[in-house]
């Protein structure tokens, strides 16, 4: 399956979670901006499994 065969994702399935997490004291973080297709750096693997985990 190349790059161009992937399916469609499901935005609109996040609107309640989207909804929940904009309530959130602080707000929301949105890491929507595009869909991941290649690996997450170690180093950034690392960062979110430390303090911030």
């Amino acid at each position: 399956m190349s790059r161009l065969d992937l399916p469609d994702f499901p935005w609109d399935s996040l609107t309640g979670a989207r909804e929940r997490a904009a309530a959130h004291p602080g707000g929301i973080v949105d890491l929507s901006v595009g869909t991941p297709v290649d690996p997450v750096p170690a180093v950034l693997r690392d960062a979110l499994s430390g303090p911030a985990a």
